[in-house]
């Protein structure tokens, strides 16, 4: 539990933090919709501070920590490891910080402690920052793809889903990687309408964070969304492909200047078909809540016999009738209304692919690529409600896209089936 005098210093930098944020919203958002982003940008961040107190209040507690306290524990460890290397003090660093994939969070921890000492709620704090500060992003996105009325359902969707606001409340890196994945996907589309140097710079920032919080979802983002690039281009065919050209040749020499060979090695070692096969006969033999026990994916049959089941578990789990737990419990009002949601699902998607379909590309080529990747390599029902996150929040803007078009067509008068003889007889 964070000390009192720590956690004032934390609620100062917070506030001054988020007044900023605040301001550029007042000043920047369209008179129309200022007041909505304020509004919901205020009460996402309530939201995500009273869970952080909570859970810091009771992270000294060895069956809540275990329960919800989590990787906390370990962050906040190796946070404070490199801090004290930093500080000078003689330690050995962990193998996980020169690991291919996860290092990021912990330098970010790290420094955080190096500056303000070991204050764990600030970064609580931070995480709850980024979530809020994704909502608006996904809200951007979705006001660029469609209009206000999806843009307002996805934000709300985004801030308030249990699984969004739970996982911005400790200190996990969840909500950096959700971030950087909307920065990357919102700094596409701008690119596609035009080219701008302060997007293309956001998104190969974005994208080389990303490589420390979790290397494979940076190479999902980027294969995805330069696959796409040309296929989405306001521009003629010549110039859309130079500009490509450019953008793909400025990536790889920022890739090369941010990621050691070591790293690619060590990354590639882990994309290994075999090594996946082994992580998730692991968490499906170990995890208390497995799933997909005995498939093998190392082969296509393996994985396309494997995939429905994983699919349906990334998707869908955890199910009603096979709860198990408090953790479990507590996520059933949220996958009552997750279900509830899935025709909206059908219906935005459906509406996506006949009137957004070239702009909407890059999303729906990553989130269909991430999902069959998670549902492959996923064995375990609690990890596969964590990383489904990653995937959810581009949901919730087709979702919303299903809801506003279900609500124009009921506000269209439908004629009734003899309008035409009652025309007719009118002119009589």
């Amino acid at each position: 539990m964070t000390s009192f005098g720590d956690g004032l210093i934390a609620f100062i930098l917070f506030a001054l933090l988020n007044v900023f944020i605040l301001s550029r919203i007042t000043a920047t958002a369209a008179p129309a919709e200022r007041s909505f982003l304020l509004r919901v940008y205020r009460w996402t961040l309530f939201l995500r501070v009273i869970l952080a107190l909570f859970l810091n209040a009771y992270s000294g507690e060895a069956g809540f920590a275990d329960m919800f306290w989590g990787d906390s524990s370990t962050y906040d460890w190796g946070g404070s490891i490199l801090a004290m290397k930093w500080e000078g003090t003689p330690v050995v660093l962990p193998p996980v910080l020169a690991s291919a994939s996860g290092y990021g969070f912990y330098y970010v921890v790290g420094f955080i402690y190096y500056i303000f000492g070991r204050n764990q709620l600030l970064v609580q704090l931070l995480n709850g920052t980024l979530g809020s500060l994704t909502v608006l992003v996904i809200y951007a996105i979705a006001r660029r793809l469609f209009d206000v009325e999806v843009a307002r359902w996805s934000a709300r969707f985004t801030a308030f889903f249990p699984a969004m606001v739970f996982w911005s409340g400790a200190m996990y890196k969840d909500p950096a990687i959700q971030f950087c994945i909307a920065v990357c996907i919102y700094c596409v589309l701008r690119l596609n309408e035009k080219f701008a140097l302060k997007f293309f710079v956001f998104f190969i920032a974005a994208a080389l964070a990303l490589m420390t919080f979790r290397f494979y979802v940076c190479y999902i983002v980027v294969i995805t969304t330069l696959s796409t690039f040309l296929l989405t281009q306001r521009r003629g065919i010549l110039e859309s492909f130079f500009v490509q050209i450019i953008f793909v040749g400025l990536f790889l020499g920022a890739f090369a200047f941010g990621v050691s060979r070591e790293r690619l090695d060590q990354q590639r070692s882990l994309m290994n078909v075999g090594r996946i096969t082994i992580t998730r006969e692991d968490q499906a033999n170990l995890g208390q809540s497995a799933y997909g026990v005995g498939f093998d994916i190392s082969t296509p049959a393996g994985a396309l016999v494997a995939l429905p089941m994983g699919v349906t578990y990334l998707l869908f789990a955890p199910f009603p009738w096979a709860i198990r737990g408090v953790r479990q419990l507590l996520t059933l009002p949220e996958m009552l209304v997750w279900y509830w949601l899935m025709p909206s699902l059908v219906r935005g998607l459906r509406y996506t692919f006949r009137t957004k379909f070239r702009q909407s590309l890059p999303i729906l080529a990553f989130a269909t690529a991430l999902t069959l990747t998670y549902a492959l390599s996923q064995g375990n029902v609690g990890t596969a409600y964590r990383q489904r996150t990653q995937i959810t929040m581009f949901f919730f803007i087709f979702m919303g896209a299903g809801l506003v078009e279900k609500q124009r067509r009921k506000a269209v008068p439908v004629p009734p089936r003899n309008a035409w003889a009652t025309t007719v007889a009118a002119r009589r």
